[in-house]
């Protein structure tokens, strides 16, 4: 008789066999029709109408399903072909993979966006102390206030030491004196300049018009004549010479034909040789005289002459010219004198202004800080004792700064990422550094449009006098602390948990986990952001599970 094998002596194997692979399917199937919004009946899977007309079987049966045991297993893995055992496998070891990965499951909870900033307090009311002179420039000091006195108004608050300015002041004072005398008398001087010369131009003119005539007449007149005059000298010169010569010849003949004494004949012939010898140098004489009218005298005079001309005729263009140019400079220099004097008068009144402001006193009432603040943080001198006597001081430097306690208000620096969340009207509170449990209300009073250093935006609020203690004094630190966003009932997830599609970064996305346990791209639409979280507006729905990091096969 022929054996039977195991499974036919326990027909009950297959029926649980056969009732874990319809349970199962069952299971797959809900899931599908889940997942597709409730599908039709008529298109539910034939496993699940089979399962529905499957009586029920006993509890042990129901537990064996649950809990297939090993021979089970082996029969399932050994109906299933090579491709879909491949396939289960990856499904399998993604499933595991996504189950490693780290996750966060979406819930509606409170989310807010809240910004803190380092503030400091300054007061409302202040008056900077600054010297700035309009002339001087030297300042020592010889008295200043301590620092940290309360002043009243028109108390001292710095004495600079006046003996330079004074000094100076005398010297200018006399200088006005002597300016004073230089511009009397160049008022003078033009005033003559003036009358004379219209007079010197027509002296001048004259003088070169003379000239010309003298010129022509020369030309005309004399030199024709001086030629003749020294032609005609010299002819009487010979005539008398040709004479006195003939005379004594006939006088010769006369005494030889006359029976004259000899004694008369010698006297009269001497005299007459005499007269011969006279007329002879005489012609010599007009001879070199006129050699030298013709030569040197005349032509020499005619060059004197003609330089004579031409030097009256410089002379009364020169005169044209320059006279009405020696009359407008100085009028010129009387004008400068003027202005000299308007310049020294007004140096006087500077140096006399700033020799009353080296006395300075107080504005206001006030508390003394030595240096000046900027956007409420005081900047102190560098100096250990800045103002002590004979210390220089800067002129038009902000010295001191006279300022009222109270009211305070909260100065502060947002940046770029900050500001987008703060407004005006917003509330907040304010924290003082050194009491870290007093919390003061804030409200932003105005906030600057465009940045005032760097990327910092300049922040400006009021401060509540509630709860404020009197040891806040301006110059006193603080931390800002406001909530400028919140929701009770917000979706957010993690910020890392959101990505950006690399190849438009205005979209967004997470990954998240499909009932297969499987991550897949999920498109969001972000809100506000904190420093942890980024609020969902769609994409995501509570009980949504999501990857707090890119999947192994995403990473580049």
């Amino acid at each position: 008789m022929r054996r039977c094998p195991d499974s036919m002596k326990f027909p009950w194997t297959i029926l649980v066999l056969a009732a874990a692979l319809l349970a199962g399917q069952t299971a797959v199937a809900a899931g599908d029709a889940k997942d597709s919004d409730k599908a039709p009946a008529a298109k539910q899977p034939a496993a699940k109408q089979a399962a529905k007309k499957t009586p029920a079987k006993p509890e042990a049966v129901k537990q064996a399903a649950k809990k297939p045991s090993a021979k089970q297993d082996a029969a399932k893995q050994a109906l299933k072909t090579p491709a879909a055992k491949e396939k289960e496998a990856a499904k399998d070891s993604e499933a595991e993979a996504a189950s490693k990965a780290a996750t966060y499951r979406l819930k509606k909870e409170p989310f807010r966006v809240e910004v803190t900033l380092e503030g400091v307090f300054q007061a409302e009311k202040t008056a900077e102390v600054t010297v700035r002179p309009q002339e001087w420039a030297g300042l020592t000091v010889l008295k200043a206030v301590e620092h940290g006195a309360r002043v009243q108004r028109g108390e001292l608050l710095l004495a600079l030491d006046p003996e330079k300015i004074d000094h100076a002041i005398s010297e200018l004072r006399a200088d006005l004196k002597i300016n004073d005398l230089s511009l009397r008398e160049s008022d003078e001087q033009v005033r003559a300049l003036e009358k004379t010369a219209p007079l010197d131009f027509e002296a001048a003119s004259r003088a070169g018009r003379v000239a010309q005539e003298d010129w022509k007449l020369f030309q005309d007149v004399f030199k024709p004549l001086s030629v003749k005059v020294a032609d005609y000298n010299l002819k009487m010169a010979q005539d008398m010479l040709d004479y006195q010569e003939e005379e004594y010849r006939q006088l010769e003949k006369m005494y030889r034909a006359n029976d004259l004494t000899e004694e008369t004949e010698k006297i009269v012939l001497k005299r007459t040789r005499d007269a011969v010898q006279r007329a002879r140098f005489n012609l010599e004489l007009s001879k070199a005289v006129h050699e030298e009218a013709r030569k040197f005298v005349l032509p020499r005079n005619e060059e004197k002459l003609h330089e004579t001309t031409r030097r009256a005729e410089i002379e009364a263009a020169r005169a044209k010219i320059t006279l009405p140019v020696a009359l407008s400079l100085q009028q010129l220099k009387l004008e400068k004198l003027k202005i000299q004097r308007s310049q020294s008068e007004e140096r006087l009144e500077k140096l006399l202004a700033d020799r009353a402001a080296m006395t300075v006193k107080a504005p206001m009432d006030g508390i003394v800080y030595y240096g000046r603040f900027a956007r409420g943080k005081w900047l102190a001198p560098v100096a250990a004792d800045p103002f002590h006597r004979g210390a220089s001081v800067m002129p038009n430097d902000v010295l001191m700064t006279l300022v009222q306690l109270r009211p305070l208000a909260v100065r502060a620096t947002a940046t770029e990422a900050q500001v987008q969340y703060l407004s005006t009207g917003l509330a907040g509170v304010a924290v003082p550094g050194g009491f870290p449990n007093m919390k003061l209300s804030v409200v932003v009073q105005s906030l600057s449009a465009v940045p005032t250093s760097g990327t910092s935006f300049d922040l400006h609020c009021t401060l509540g006098a509630e709860g404020l203690s009197e040891a806040i004094v301006p110059a006193m630190t603080c931390e800002l602390r406001f909530i400028a966003y919140k929701k009770s009932d917000a979706l957010a997830v993690p910020t890392k948990a959101v990505f950006a599609d690399e190849f438009d970064l205005r979209k967004q996305f997470v990954y998240r986990l499909a009932k297969d346990g499987k991550p897949a791209e999920r498109p969001v639409t972000v809100g506000k952001r904190n420093d942890k979280q980024t609020e969902i507006l769609a994409g995501l729905a509570p009980g949504d599970a999501i990857l707090l990091e890119k999947p192994k096969d995403k990473e580049p």
